[in-house]
């Protein structure tokens, strides 16, 4: 539960190895309301492990996560998502077949029975509007018609729609 201006992710000590390579070693990392944060350095330091660990894809060796304030031990991707903690990776995650508005769909299970098509739409429109204004993609673009500059664009707008879910954190 949250609980006053605790920080949405504290990572304590997370450390990670691949086989013989060490990609963490007892790291330190928190993000609190508010903060927008950075992280810069070369290939191979370990901000692709870290971002995995805070999106709930890759789990610590050890260290703790905590997320508003408690304390996580069977933190995954869907316990992220439900904590309002959301990733856009490089590596795009949208189903190429589907629309714009049926890949929204997918990241939100409220959007269901009769209408969620045009309410998908409405959302994915919307965000794309705020965030990319002119960006000339339509809901019911199919995504492998689109460029992948676009479809970079679908999945920004994507990771900051909102409907019943909270969204406290998105790490680009």
């Amino acid at each position: 539960m949250p609980r006053g201006n605790a920080d949405i992710i504290r990572l304590n000590g997370a450390e990670k190895h691949f086989g013989a390579v060490r990609a963490l070693a007892g790291v330190d990392f928190h993000v609190g309301p508010g903060e927008c944060v950075g992280l810069v350095g070369h290939n191979g330091a370990g901000k692709s492990t870290l971002m995995h660990m805070v999106a709930g894809t890759l789990t610590p060796d050890s260290g703790q996560i905590g997320v508003h304030g408690g304390t996580e031990d069977n933190y995954s991707v869907s316990r992220a998502q439900q904590l309002g903690i959301r990733c856009v990776f490089q590596e795009l995650s949208l189903c190429p077949n589907l629309s714009v508005a049926e890949n929204t769909r997918i990241n939100h299970a409220s959007l269901r029975g009769f209408g969620w098509r045009r309410k998908a739409s409405d959302l994915i429109a919307a965000k794309l509007d705020e965030i990319f204004p002119g960006h000339s993609i339509s809901a019911s673009d199919i995504v492998a018609d689109l460029s992948i500059g676009r479809r970079q664009m679908v999945e920004v707008a994507r990771a900051f729609t909102v409907t019943q879910d909270r969204l406290d954190l998105v790490i680009l």
